[in-house]
Parts: C-alpha cells; structure tokens; sequence
C-alpha cells in the first residue's frame, strides 16, 4: 500500500513539473515563465519529495529529503524575487516566443 501511495505521489510530481516545463515554453513573456518556473519548484518537487519520503529507509535519508525541501521553499521565492527585480534593468528585448504583442499572461 505504501508503495502504491508513494508512485502516485511521484507520478503527480512529474505531471504537475511537465505542466510547468510546457508552460516554461508557451508562455508569452518572462514574468508569465517565471511563474511556470515556480509551480515546478513548490508543488512538483513537494510531490515528489513525499513520494521518495515513503520509500525511505532510515532517518538520515528522511532528514535529508525534508532539508531538500526546506531549502527549496527558502530558496525559490528568493531567487524568483530576484530575477523579477532584474528583468526590468536588463538590455535585452522580449521575445514573446511567437505570441501576439498584445497577449497577456494565462490566469
């Protein structure tokens, strides 16, 4: 039973980071992709974390798996923060990845 919970949870896991990657792709412009970027780092390695937390067998493995965890939510709100901060400074133009000029982010 615990191995059926754990591959549900890390099949979740990678169908919500390949939701993320496609819409790392299709959306229209940084701050949109951003966004993208940080559903795959909170929702889809959380699920798979607990997936791999089911299979653990000793302490050092589960300590080890909820300090990756710790660190990712300390650490991807920073890092995001601070790329939005920069986008604006930056000299380079938006691609727009094919979009429309006119498009805006996906609710």
């Amino acid at each position: 039973m615990i191995e059926l919970i754990a591959g549900l949870l890390m099949i979740s896991g990678a169908c919500v980071v390949m939701v993320g990657s496609v819409g790392l792709l299709r959306l229209p412009d940084f701050f949109c992709r951003l966004h993208g970027a940080g559903v795959i780092d909170t929702l889809g390695i959380w699920l798979v974390v607990a997936g791999l937390l089911c299979h653990a067998d000793t302490w050092v493995a589960g300590f080890k798996l909820i300090l990756l965890v710790i660190l990712t939510m300390v650490l991807s709100p920073v890092v995001s923060h601070a790329l939005a901060r920069a986008a604006p400074d930056s000299s380079q133009e938006e691609s727009g990845a094919g979009k429309d000029a006119g498009e805006e982010c996906a609710p």
